[in-house]
């Protein structure tokens, strides 16, 4: 069982106070979750968790004090009942969000901000329009981690590729991003890995097998004598394609983030977007004559 206590923090103030803050502890480890009221060490009585008569405003002080250690009692009484939120830290979080459960979402967007900050905008466009399908199948409502279930995630499976028309492949992808985030709150301690609804004898993921049949060599010669307006789209597409394909089929992201400082000795040196693995190619005379 975890516990709550009104404490006085031991980090003075320029006013010569204190701060009071409430302490979680769960297993040996303490979180602290300042209530916004400081008073002097002499007018604290840390045995009684109360403050002392000698302070000019006790009364109203103290009646704040239990109606705070109250609240955070009734709270964690909810989540020790859930028993998905087991660590002081998690307790913390959802205590001053005051809410049922750790949202979700909420994770889920510190996730892809992370990714849009770093300007790793190959991950972050798929990965919210992922999140995105998973919040319109739950109707735009919050969701804990607690309520994410296999239950929940086998109605999501049916609905993707009821309700979406996804092939097997999508609906993979929209699972390993749920699976992601649930791993990020474990590692942060935000939530317990005990409700885990991945793995043996619940959601496993498995990549299913593809079927990828590459173009003959008549049919690539097909595509470059292919003749086109030399500024339309349909020739600057032809000309992405078949750069890609002359450099091994980089990804079409990793294309147009091509520089000239890229190119070096006649050869690609470029930095994968996707896994930031460095790659280095020799240039062939026909992707020389596209640039």
């Amino acid at each position: 069982m975890a516990t709550v206590k009104i404490v006085l923090r031991q980090k003075k103030n320029k006013y010569g106070t204190f701060p009071l803050a409430i302490r979680i502890t769960k297993d040996r480890k303490s979180s602290f979750i300042s209530i916004g009221q400081n008073v002097k060490e002499l007018d604290w009585d840390s045995q009684k968790q109360r403050v002392k008569k000698s302070h000019p405003n006790s009364m109203r002080l103290n009646n704040f004090i239990l109606k705070k250690l109250s609240e955070a009692n009734d709270k964690l009484l909810e989540l020790e009942t859930n028993k998905d939120f087991l660590t002081s830290k998690a307790i913390k979080t959802t205590l001053s969000k005051g809410s049922k459960g750790i949202s979700f979402f909420s994770v889920a967007d510190t996730y892809l901000s992370n990714f849009k900050t770093a300007g790793k905008y190959n991950r972050y466009h798929p990965d919210q329009s992922r999140i995105k399908k998973f919040r319109e199948f739950l109707d735009g409502n919050e969701i804990s981690f607690s309520e994410i279930t296999v239950a929940l995630l086998s109605k999501f499976k049916a609905w993707l590729k009821g309700k979406q028309g996804l092939a097997d492949r999508s609906i993979i992808n929209h699972l390993i991003i749920i699976r992601t985030i649930f791993n990020i709150a474990i590692k942060e301690e935000v939530i317990d890995s005990k409700n885990y609804p991945f793995g043996k004898d619940k959601v496993q993921i498995k990549l299913p097998e593809s079927l990828k049949i590459g173009l003959t060599r008549e049919e690539v010669k097909k595509i470059e004598e292919l003749k086109l307006e030399p500024n339309s789209y349909q020739n600057h597409c032809r000309n992405l394609w078949l750069f890609s394909f002359y450099f091994a089929g980089i990804r079409i992201s990793d294309v147009l983030r091509l520089r000239w400082s890229d190119f070096q000795d006649d050869r690609l040196n470029y930095q994968m977007g996707k896994n930031s693995k460095v790659g280095s190619l020799k240039s062939s005379d026909k992707a020389i004559s596209i640039l």
